[in-house]
């Protein structure tokens, strides 16, 4: 366990994958960020965490879905977080939300380093994704408000070409688009948050 912990953070330390590990998951006709962003005044920016935990041999990954509510990413599977309050850094957000919507405290000394930025141009948020772990299987305390299901995703599951599907998904704008996706539990993971967890699998695979 020690030893995987500390590979992964000497990976993340050094060069990320980036964008083009990203796009791997993509939704087709998707902008880059460079075009995103240049049609952008000012971005909003938020952060999340990518929490890992132990369990019956594996690692896993927590994610969360969300209820369904008017906006861009209700009823959607998402990573915990969120945005910036008034004066706080990313690594500060990212705790702090998780904690708020999963009941899970998570200390700075717990975390591994970060991944690529990704824009998401619906919400106009610039995420910034963290990566933290826990020794043992954390107990969750969700608020109903914010989060309608835990997910815990097996890293093996995220690494298995299997999980990986393509859909038709309905954006916020009313148009329908072609997507990768991973299929974990029932569930459908499209959009910023599969393109972050794209980024880490590559990170994962390199260190294998």
């Amino acid at each position: 366990m020690e030893d995987f912990i500390q590979r992964l953070r000497n990976r993340l330390a050094g060069d990320l994958p980036g964008e083009e590990a990203q796009f791997l998951m993509a939704p087709m006709a998707r902008p880059r960020m460079s075009e995103a962003l240049a049609m952008t005044v000012q971005q909003r920016q938020s952060a999340v965490l990518l929490y890992l935990f132990p369990q019956q041999g594996d690692w896993r990954i927590v994610l969360m879905k969300r209820p369904d509510y008017e906006g861009a990413h209700g009823g959607q599977v998402s990573i915990p977080g969120g945005r910036l309050e008034s004066g706080e850094k990313h690594k500060q957000a990212a705790l702090r939300e998780f904690e708020e919507e999963t009941g899970v405290s998570v200390s700075s000394r717990q975390l591994l380093g970060n991944l690529s930025e990704l824009f998401i141009p619906p919400s106009n948020f610039l995420v910034k994704p963290f990566v933290a772990y826990a020794t043992d299987r954390p107990c969750f305390d969700p608020d109903p408000v914010e989060v309608e299901e835990i997910i815990e995703l097996p890293i093996l599951t995220l690494m298995s070409d299997v999980t990986v599907k393509r859909d038709q998904v309905c954006l916020s704008s009313g148009d329908w688009v072609e997507t990768p996706c991973f299929e974990v539990e029932g569930h459908m993971v499209w959009g910023a948050t599969a393109m972050i967890l794209s980024e880490l699998k590559e990170i994962l695979r390199d260190m294998c």
